[in-house]
């Protein structure tokens, strides 16, 4: 399925790659596009794309959006799965939705004329009894806006925008009640650290980040227990690792021996991006996901981090560009 772009500035085409097509893509192209796309985040990257895969169910398939060149390059894509049932198809991003991130990713990812192109392909794919959503799609790219234009019915947001948070952070400057809160805990923890052992950590090596993945998904058993927090920990802890400790990390909170808050990140350059994060109920009256936010932040900005992006979890203030959750409904 391929189509002309209108007016590009570059020839290119759109194309679908599908299946072991789309694998084929992801294998020999997509490190290119990624690498020289340094706006793209870390959920755009070949091996998350490649765990992603492992997580996908048996009725969705991969599905690389491309535009390419008269040569054949590849100069801009969007990672998608096709999810097939009983009454339609459905198109989802490939990346994992509760991330927030959606990118076209490659050297002309913020070309007009590929942006409207694409936005284009995905309205026939709507017009022929698809369903598309994209959350995560940030409305201020050239992919967001043009999906914005030609789809402009179909925009609505994703919810509150999560805030990337400048490092290192200053807590003086957020609003008064917020800082009579921020006080507030930090006592909450001073009283606790008297009578008990305070532990942090962040994971810096392979063994550091299995570890890490065993305390998230320990934390997600028991939030589950008590009817509460997401449900995917033990899918991340198989599929995580092989994207490595040079990308991912788990920071996460001990009081004494106890596990009461855990946290799963992802890096670029001197970006940090969190994926989820997940605290003990029996421990929510101390707010521990707000006390480990605390010592990340820290711990980021001494290692010369630029910026977190807390993504669903817990953010101290800061402001963001919109996101938005792009839905061409029939």
């Amino acid at each position: 399925m391929a189509h002309d772009l209108p007016d590009p500035a570059i020839p290119c085409r759109i194309h679908s790659r599908l299946g072991a097509d789309a694998l084929d893509v992801l294998t020999r192209h997509w490190p290119a596009l990624y690498a020289q796309d340094l706006q793209a985040t870390p959920f755009q990257s070949p091996k998350w794309l490649a765990s992603t895969i492992r997580l996908l169910p048996p009725t969705a398939t991969p599905l690389i959006l491309a535009a390419t060149t008269a040569g054949g390059r590849i100069v801009a894509a969007l990672a998608l799965a096709r999810h097939r049932d009983r009454s339609r198809i459905r198109f989802r991003p490939l990346s994992a939705p509760d991330t927030g991130h959606l990118h076209l990713v490659g050297p002309h990812a913020e070309d007009e004329a590929i942006a409207r192109a694409l936005a284009l392909h995905l309205l026939l794919w709507q017009e022929a009894g698809a369903d598309v959503t994209l959350p995560g799609l940030r409305a201020d790219t050239a992919l967001g806006s043009a999906v914005r234009a030609i789809c402009h019915d179909s925009l609505t947001t994703d919810g509150p925008a999560s805030s990337v948070v400048a490092l290192p952070f200053d807590f003086g400057a957020l609003a008064p009640s917020r800082q009579r809160e921020h006080a507030r805990r930090c006592r909450h923890w001073t009283h606790l650290a008297a009578g008990h052992t305070i532990t942090y950590r962040r994971s810096h090596h392979q063994q550091g980040l299995l570890s890490g993945l065993d305390v998230l998904a320990s934390l997600h058993a028991s939030a589950q227990h008590h009817h509460a927090g997401p449900t995917c920990a033990s899918e991340w802890r198989d599929a995580v690792p092989a994207i490595g400790a040079k990308v991912a990390f788990v920071a996460d909170l001990h009081v004494d021996d106890t596990p009461v808050a855990a946290q799963l990140c992802l890096t670029r350059g001197r970006r940090c991006y969190s994926v989820q994060q997940v605290a003990h109920p029996a421990y929510r009256h101390l707010a521990p996901a707000h006390a480990l936010l605390r010592h990340l932040l820290d711990d980021l900005a001494q290692e010369g981090f630029h910026t977190l992006d807390p993504g669903h979890g817990t953010s101290p203030g800061a402001s963001a560009a919109p996101k938005a959750s792009i839905r061409l409904a029939a």
